[in-house]
């Protein structure tokens, strides 16, 4: 780990380098700047070193011995894109409901164990995902009770009615309070917008489905997508190697099941036509706006230029859109965007709220900047800064072992090339004005927007109607039809 805490070393010297830049803001000038090196950070990350258990578990382990702690990450073929369409929320209430009770354990002695111990133990089926994570962490000392905790959870579930019954009542009325967030209200029909013709577009269970699932149902999911075969644990702490497949093995042996296919969802490009949608919501003071459009996967070769790109236009404070919207014009407290880029999912996105008698300036405002960024090179000065604030935080994301553990995963996931986080910080530094204008060009929509609004139709439509042709929704959904 010497090389790691050399890297920190070198973070921190550049993050106090940033602090001492000043934003640039109208009638603002930059003074007192630290000497900006020229030296690209030079990073070797320690190896993982992989093993499989006999049942086909892929085991991948980091040895970090600075702390007597380990973490173990286990990602599981059990993903929300298998929900039937139907029954959306299968693979989240399996996921949860794992934690509330097995065949020898209620929820309660379940949390009290983990109390004793000193350990946690999460569940979840990430959105959009190939994959149901297990995350634990414990002391080294009691790693032996923890995985025995964990092989009860994960390989005896109990999926008890009763726990069942009240998961449901806690989603239903979850659900109930969510439809009154404008965030969720937009985020909700961009995925319709973006994959409407796939399991993508859904992005949380609605009531029916969630009253229709059945033990049953959930008993027959994990018996079908909860397999070792094409699972993988990813552990990290003061453990080695040897140690832990020793321990696995013993815990999780027992562990059985057949490969599952992965969801073929392909990506697809970004949307030809713009478009403007607006969800009702009945005396809003704000407008929630979202200007979004289909982009880059994370295998794409431009995912270095699309990262430098954002951190320009819309990551963080220094960011173009804060500078502009917030700091010069005052329409927002908060604004940013960013580059989902995934296996399944590849957008744009970018958000805000705003006064509601602002809405078509911050509109235009937005807009503004996508065209801008697009058509005009960035300064020097600016693109530098925007480099090395992004390799200093991908150093100082390298400080601790889950986050060196994080790297190392996603590496295996995409297949990426052994020196892949080697040579980060370089391939960001590659990065020029001109490969920032094209991903820009490529990427950032302007004409081809997909424009969420999300406020009072009453006192926004007719503005947003000065953009182009208006969709309006209720908030449960619906289609408002359009005045005759």
């Amino acid at each position: 780990m010497r090389t790691i805490l050399l890297i920190l070393s070198l973070t921190l010297s550049l993050l106090a380098q940033e602090a001492q830049e000043l934003t640039t803001l109208k009638g603002v000038v930059k003074k007192g700047r630290a000497p900006i090196s020229s030296e690209v950070l030079r990073v070797k990350l320690p190896a993982a070193t992989e093993t499989r258990l006999k049942n086909g578990l892929a085991v991948l382990v980091l040895e970090d011995h600075r702390a007597p702690t380990v973490s173990i990450e286990i990602s599981i073929p059990a993903s929300t894109l298998a929900d039937p369409d139907d029954l959306s929320g299968l693979a989240d209430a399996t996921a949860d409901m794992l934690r509330l009770g097995t065949k020898t354990r209620n929820s309660r002695q379940l949390v009290e164990t983990l109390a004793e111990l000193g350990a946690s133990l999460n569940t979840s089926a990430a959105s959009a995902s190939r994959y149901t994570r297990v995350n634990v962490s414990t002391l080294i000392e009691n790693l032996d009770p923890v995985l025995e905790l964990l092989a009860d959870v994960l390989l005896q579930p109990a999926f008890p009615q009763e726990e069942l019954d009240k998961w449901r009542a806690r989603q239903l009325s979850g659900l109930q309070q969510a439809r009154t967030q404008p965030s969720f209200l937009a985020n909700e029909r961009l995925f319709q917008i973006l994959y409407p013709d796939d399991a993508r577009r859904i992005t949380n269970a609605t009531p029916e489905s969630l009253n229709k699932l059945t033990r049953q149902n959930l008993i027959d999911f994990y018996g079908s997508h909860y397999t070792p075969v094409g699972s993988v644990a990813g552990v990290a702490g003061d453990v080695t190697s040897k140690l832990v497949t020793e321990k696995l093995e013993k815990y999780l042996g027992a562990w059985k099941g057949s490969a599952v296919q992965s969801p073929n969802l392909p990506l697809a490009p970004p949307i030809a036509k713009g478009k403007i949608v607006l969800i009702h919501r009945p005396g809003s003071v704000q407008t929630y706006l979202m200007a979004a459009n289909r982009a880059i996967g994370r295998a794409s070769p431009d995912y270095y230029a699309c990262t430098v790109m954002n951190r320009v236009l819309g990551q963080g404070p220094a960011a173009r859109l804060f500078r502009n919207l917030r700091e010069e014009k005052g329409f927002t407290y908060s604004i940013g965007s960013s580059f989902t880029a995934t296996r399944y999912l590849n957008y744009f996105s970018a958000s805000t709220s705003v006064r509601t008698e602002v809405t078509g300036p911050a509109l235009e405002e937005l807009l503004k900047e996508f065209k801008d960024i697009a058509t005009r090179p960035v300064p020097t000065e600016e693109l530098e800064g925007a480099k090395r604030a992004l390799v200093a935080g991908f150093a100082l994301g390298l400080e601790s072992s889950s986050g060196l553990l994080t790297q190392i995963l996603t590496r295996r996931e995409y297949g990426f090339p052994p020196d892949y986080w080697d040579r980060y910080p370089e391939n960001l530094m590659k990065v020029t004005a001109a490969d920032v204008q094209r991903v820009a060009a490529s990427y950032v929509p302007s004409a081809n927007a997909q424009i969420i609004a999300v406020g009072d139709a009453g006192k926004i439509a007719e503005v947003l109607g000065k953009f182009g042709e208006v969709e309006q929704f209720n908030a449960e959904g619906e289609r408002i039809p359009a005045p005759k």
